[in-house]
């Protein structure tokens, strides 16, 4: 996936997308609000009531739909549209129609219960602990006992309500089912409808209150303003239901009514001032990681950074166990346990540009408020995490090409003293003792010179046998035969001396750079011997040199052996030898073995094909 750069085609597309979501959210927003005012208006309200209906559907849904058209939370912003809905749907309760009034009432329910959600789960649109989840069952549970019910059984609803601003001679209930009103209405019903309602109010006030408790800085200056106009509504909502109950008649109680219908508005203004602070904090908070990420060393480091960037003191960094699929450790190699649902704390993944997951990060649920910003933090942590994956991917390189390059000084060392040994032990004494038969010979001759050329036919073989020795001495050096004859020819003559049969392909062998055809010959020299020394049963052997693809060449040694028992190779001194013979042209070896079938060499080579003279 490529990203346009600035002043390319794909940013005015970007841009162009934002402005049609934010023009669709206004105009839904003003059809929800125009429904609302509309109802009102048609059922004879005044203006002000037309005004404040229409405020009260208009803004929750001009916030909600604001949400969705910048991507921030679609399932808080779906949430808080449907309020503005079911708002505007509650204006029906103006009307002086049965049908209407009573629709419009019925849906202030769902209001109570979609406003109580909200409040819980706000910023993410989830509701975050089991606690949260029971608060909201429990809220329906009471709806749907003692509120429902009344649809069927009550012949009038009770006033003053948020939703209606009749207050004497309103519509009865269309729903009404029985001929008369049954005294567990009165009796049973309301008092208790209103004081779980309390029990509700006092519980999530409760539950915000803890909530705020145990949440992060950060997400305690996102939280307070929403809380707190909802803490205020709960305990207004608590109040109303009891003061109904005492006297529906008294004029505070009609004062409460309209507050808690204005209240509507108010915590769709107090979501979306959370929301704006929140991008706020949370576009410093990225600056902050940026200007970190430059110079973060290491895991430990960048745990830090995010922590301060996004002032989530409990933030962790997790990243993946090398030696348990699903295990996590700290970047102190200390395990570390994922959170479950209920501690406020949420598990985003960290992934690098393969799509693997390379890092967990826990943190607190309220970053998750615009995912946009978190996504950007994440990828930033992605880049620091592959930039300091590559980083010890080349220091591991760089050492192992240094022992690499120390063995390989050692063995040259060792094979220094090997010539010189041999040099000394064999050739030498060879030739001081030939030096010393030449001059007993030269007196032979003066005296018997049939026999001092016989004598000095015999010191010939002397000679010749000394030469072979120091052409011995030279091929663990650079074969002769190597530069000579070329890569191909002198591997089918060192395979002919081999006491089982050696098949050699060779395919497009060109001449090479000495350093290159002498990493093969001997390399393949040293997979022969240790197949014929540790390839138990085998009666044939394949030997393969390819050299036609364009930049390398490819050999391999192939045996028809019993292969190892645990298919697997034990890497000795032979196999570290043609390793490191391999690294220093920078070359690659590969060995595998399979169990009745055998063991494969396989090499290959970066090159350049010399032109033959």
């Amino acid at each position: 996936m490529e990203l346009a750069a600035p002043g390319t085609r794909g940013a005015p597309e970007h841009l162009d997308r934002r402005v049609v979501a934010t023009v669709s959210g206004a105009v839904g927003a003003f059809l929800i609000a125009g429904s609302a005012a509309g109802i009102a208006a048609a059922a004879g309200a005044g203006e002000l009531v037309v005004l404040a209906r229409a405020l009260i559907a208009g803004v929750p849904a001009a916030v909600g739909l604001r949400t969705l058209a910048h991507h921030d939370n679609r399932r808080f912003g779906l949430a808080l549209t449907g309020a503005g809905a079911l708002l505007a749907v509650t204006t029906l309760a103006e009307s002086s129609d049965e049908l209407a009034y009573s629709t419009g009432r019925a849906a202030g329910w769902l209001v109570e219960l979609t406003l109580i959600y909200l409040l819980l789960s706000f910023p993410t649109g989830r509701l975050p602990t089991s606690t949260d989840r029971a608060l909201v069952g429990l809220t329906s549970l009471v709806i749907l006992t003692l509120f429902v019910p009344r649809l069927a059984l009550a012949e009038h609803f009770e006033v003053p309500s948020p939703y209606t601003g009749c207050m004497h001679d309103c519509p009865g209930n269309a729903f009404l089912l029985l001929d008369h009103q049954p005294a567990l209405v009165n009796g049973v019903l309301r008092p208790a409808g209103a004081l779980l309602m309390l029990a509700v109010a006092v519980a999530v006030v409760l539950r915000i209150r803890e909530r705020l408790r145990e949440s992060t800085p950060l997400a305690r200056r996102m939280l307070v303003p929403v809380l707190a106009v909802g803490v205020a509504r709960m305990a207004l909502l608590g109040v109303g239901f009891v003061a109904r109950q005492a006297d529906a008649g008294a004029s505070p109680v009609e004062v409460i009514a309209w507050t808690l219908a204005f209240s509507a508005p108010v915590i769709g203004l107090a979501f979306l001032f959370a929301l704006l602070r929140w991008q706020l904090d949370a576009s410093r908070g990225l600056q902050r990681l940026a200007e970190w990420v430059r110079e973060v060393p290491d895991a430990g480091a960048l745990r830090l950074a995010m922590a301060d960037a996004f002032d989530d003191p409990r933030l962790r960094l997790a990243l993946p166990a090398d030696n348990s699929a699903g295990a996590w450790v700290d970047p102190e190699a200390r395990p570390v346990a994922l959170p479950g649902p209920d501690g406020g704390l949420v598990v985003s993944e960290v992934r690098d540009h393969h799509d693997v997951v390379v890092a967990a990060v826990i943190h607190d649920q309220a970053l998750r408020a615009s995912p946009r910003y978190l996504e950007a933090g994440l990828a930033m942590a992605g880049v620091v995490l592959a930039n300091q994956r590559l980083v010890t991917e080349a220091e591991t390189a760089t050492r192992e090409v240094r022992r690499s390059r120390m063995r390989i000084a050692a063995t040259a060392e060792r094979e220094r003293h090997r010539i010189e040994r041999d040099l000394h032990d064999g050739a030498q004494q060879r030739l001081v003792a030939l030096r010393i038969e030449l001059e007993l010979t030269e007196e032979l001759v003066r005296t018997d010179p049939i026999g001092g050329i016989g004598r000095l036919r015999e010191l010939g073989h002397d000679v010749d046998e000394a030469l072979e020795e120091l052409r011995s001495l030279a091929h663990g050096v650079y074969p002769p035969l190597l530069a000579d004859r070329g890569l191909d020819e002198a591997i089918r003559i060192i395979t002919a001396r081999c006491p089982i049969p050696v098949q050699v392909d060779d395919h497009e062998v060109g001449r090479y750079k000495p350093e290159v055809e002498s990493a093969v010959y001997f390399c393949v020299m040293e997979a022969v011997q240790n197949a014929l020394k540790h390839a138990g049963g085998a009666r044939r052997l394949v030997v393969r040199v390819d050299g036609g693809f364009p930049t390398q060449l490819r050999f391999s040694v192939r045996d028809d052996g019993a292969g190892s028992p645990d298919d697997r190779i034990i890497a000795g001194a032979g196999v570290t030898n043609m390793r490191d013979r391999l690294d220093a042209v920078g070359g690659e070896l590969t060995i595998t073995s399979l169990r009745s079938v055998g063991t494969a060499v396989r090499g290959r080579i970066p090159v350049v094909t010399l032109r033959a003279d």
